[in-house]
């Protein structure tokens, strides 16, 4: 794939990208930025990107990829604060990976919607390193080309496809309205690639946390806008 001439700062900033400044202040509460008009009624289609909550494997700083690991209780703290960030979202659906931490995550920021989940959403095969140290010299080396599949697991090429696939049926599915998609880091990379078209060696430099949430505005014929939420711990985002 060639690459784009435009960095990716400018293409952020082409696709008016606006940190969210919803910061918590002492005894206020998180909430989702809605228009004053339904999604619905303007044609347009919100899609939340949520990462799943910390997992044993994220504290621990392990390769986990496709092995099923649960959230900590943190994780589950995380996931609760994201569903307070969502309450003034009219969602009309959410996706999720079929992983359970992501499944997890999703019932408890959104008790009241049953989620779809869905194995296109999982997160990229790591290969013979899942399970391993994160600072493993030889997954580091590697996990920097995304045309290598890790002995057996996945190119950063075959992510995206599945990836593709996913945000097809959801699309298809909600042409309009407000989704909530609860992926993984590198699933939410491809996410973010393939709704804003930057280039892969740009979107692999998106390094969102497990309590960062984005909102992707899409409508027909217009620039798609993103959107970034801002609290106290990621001040220095802005």
């Amino acid at each position: 794939m060639s690459r784009s001439p435009a960095p990716i700062r400018t293409r952020v900033v082409a696709l008016v990208l606006v940190a969210l400044a919803l910061v918590a202040t002492a005894g206020a509460q998180d909430s989702a930025p809605v228009a004053a008009t339904d999604a619905t009624l303007t044609g347009t289609l919100r899609l939340y990107v949520a990462r799943h909550g910390e997992s044993a494997y994220n504290a621990e700083n392990r390769v986990q990829g496709q092995l099923d690991i649960p959230l900590t209780a943190r994780g589950r703290e995380q996931a609760a604060r994201l569903g307070d960030a969502l309450r003034g979202a009219r969602l009309d659906a959410v996706y999720t990976s079929t992983l359970t931490r992501n499944r997890e995550t999703a019932r408890i920021a959104v008790p009241t919607t049953t989620a779809v989940a869905l194995d296109e959403l999982k997160e990229r095969h790591q290969g013979k390193f899942q399970g391993l140290p994160a600072t493993d010299a030889e997954f580091r080396r590697r996990s920097a080309n995304p045309d290598d599949d890790m002995d057996g697991g996945e190119t950063t090429a075959q992510l995206e496809a599945r990836v593709r696939m996913a945000l097809a049926r959801i699309r298809r599915e909600h042409p309009t309205g407000e989704v909530l998609i609860v992926g993984h880091a590198l699933t939410n990379q491809m996410i973010l690639r393939v709704l804003l078209d930057v280039p892969v060696a740009d979107a692999v430099r998106i390094a969102q946390q497990n309590e960062e949430l984005y909102l992707v505005e899409l409508r027909e014929s217009a620039v798609p806008r993103l959107w970034k939420l801002i609290r106290p711990s990621n001040l220095g985002d802005l």
